[in-house]
């Protein structure tokens, strides 16, 4: 007997312990995915705003941006509309104020048209004086199954106060998720995909996210990475080596690193266009998302 009641005395907190393991790896789930809205508030926000109820909209839409997790498209249209609510209700500077935060985004938001001439003045104002938020991703265009891969990242240095995290997320050709990770944001930022996560036949859609502190979608960049080979038994084969040496030397070492920060220190933003992969790189100022 008491083994059995030392047994119930320990199953509260044993159900304690998974349910918070449960939480946990729930929350390193739904962090990088970053496609849920601001709990129920964006909701409100669109509501108040079609009914014309403009302070409640303008407390909505600031709700929703505080709770996070919004796509990049979601973010823009509540700075959009943050912005054209202060300016209906006379707030001047605090529509200015999240205008410059939606052209920071998306220099080409659209302010909604009810708003008026004077609000979309303000926005092209706004526009002026904001510096749009990029990320620039490099990576192998194809790569040997089995063999790692680096993914390098080139953030503007006055751009990386404005963000929280950098975030990998790897997906292959039907949408599942394989790899994903995070690292803190800097000028330049490097991820390692792992080589077991390198399948034979399965192309890589990999993506990069540059979140605010609200794991708000500030910028999106993408590569595909196409993987070639046969099923793997004990390591990569010399030929795969060479083949992942061939694509993919470069954006494997230190040297983007190198030249990058040399680059930076001289003049800027001149080091994303002079490391760029081969491979196909769409910036996050030219895509809104979620996509």
């Amino acid at each position: 007997m008491p083994t059995s009641a030392t047994a119930r005395n320990r199953l509260p907190a044993l159900v304690g312990a998974a349910a918070f393991s449960l939480a946990l790896s729930g929350l390193a789930e739904a962090r990088p995915t970053l496609l849920v809205t601001g709990g129920g508030a964006l909701d409100k926000a669109r509501a108040a705003w079609a009914q014309a109820d403009f302070e409640v909209a303008e407390a909505a839409y600031a709700e929703a941006v505080e709770r996070g997790a919004l796509g990049r498209s979601d973010l823009v249209e509540c700075y959009a509309h943050l912005g054209a609510s202060r300016f209906i209700v006379g707030n001047k500077d605090g529509a200015l104020s999240a205008f410059r935060l939606a052209a920071a985004v998306d220099p080409q938001f659209e302010v909604p048209p009810e708003s008026g001439k004077k609000a979309a003045q303000l926005a092209d104002s706004a526009r002026k004086q904001a510096t749009p938020i990029k990320l620039d991703a490099g990576a192998p265009s194809h790569v040997a199954s089995g063999a790692p891969f680096a993914v390098n990242v080139l953030i503007d240095p006055a751009q990386v106060a404005s963000m929280s995290r950098v975030g990998l997320l790897v997906r292959d050709r039907s949408g599942g998720v394989i790899y994903r990770f995070e690292q803190p944001p800097h000028a330049l930022v490097n991820f390692r995909v792992p080589g077991p996560m390198v399948k034979p036949g399965v192309d890589l859609a990999v993506r990069v996210d540059a979140l605010d502190v609200h794991d708000n979608q500030l910028a999106v960049a993408e590569v595909q990475v196409e993987v070639s080979g046969s099923p793997m038994t004990g390591g990569v084969s010399e030929r795969q080596s060479a083949a992942a040496s061939a694509s993919g030397s470069f954006w494997t070492t230190p040297w983007p690193y190198v030249i990058g920060g040399a680059l930076l220190a001289a003049g800027g933003v001149g080091a994303y266009f002079v490391l760029r992969s081969p491979s196909d790189v769409s910036l996050g100022a030219a895509r809104v998302q979620p996509n």
